[in-house]
């Protein structure tokens, strides 16, 4: 099998899982693509990192191509330098159908280089968006012209009084650090409160 067609895409810079797609992601519809099978360490390595392959090795030079490892299936887009700028997984039942015939998918051994390994710890796209959020927002914070929100929220999340902006600002900070969730679920509740005041 050298094409797969008719599959659903969301090329984004990071691979994220189909489950973490957003209904304002542009997702594409491809009527066909090619597709190879790759080794197990391969595909990972392509998956999790920065890299760029000698298109020399591709066997259809084509800037949109799929590859498995034959248990999973993701989308490529590389520039014309073989960079690979965005990545993409597959819907679930796309991919089970796909990988039914996994046995008659051409095996290609990929030559690539890595850029950048990516040696952070894999976090999910909700967590990654709502820790650069909560780093914009600190970061924006006045201490000065924001002494009250500062304050309210430091109330919200630990419900006692302190006076010390330095030290609010301090264990905000760190609190980013341990459980964004709490930190981030804190802030929007007080700006939707403030909204309503307004």
């Amino acid at each position: 099998m050298d094409y797969i067609y008719d599959i659903a895409l969301n090329f984004q810079d990071e691979y994220y899982d189909f489950y973490e797609w957003h209904p304002s992601d542009k997702i594409i519809s491809v009527k066909r693509i090619p597709i190879y099978m790759v080794s197990s360490k391969d595909y990972l390595l392509l998956k999790n990192n920065d890299v760029t392959i000698d298109v020399n090795t591709i066997p259809h030079k084509s800037k949109i191509f799929a590859i498995t490892s034959g248990i999973e299936i993701m989308g490529l887009y590389i520039n014309k330098h073989g960079r690979v700028i965005k990545k993409s997984s597959l819907i679930f039942e796309e991919a089970d159908d796909i990988l039914k015939d996994k046995d008659e998918i051409k095996k290609v051994n990929i030559k690539y280089k890595i850029n950048k390994t990516n040696r952070s710890i894999i976090l999910s796209r909700l967590t990654k968006e709502k820790m650069n959020y909560i780093d914009r927002y600190l970061n924006n914070i006045d201490k000065v012209k924001d002494e009250y929100l500062l304050k309210y929220i430091y109330y919200d999340i630990y419900n006692e009084e302190e006076n010390n902006l330095d030290a609010i600002a301090y264990k905000l900070h760190e609190l980013a650090k341990k459980d964004i969730s709490k930190l981030y679920d804190s802030i929007i509740k007080i700006k939707y409160e403030l909204k309503k005041l307004s």
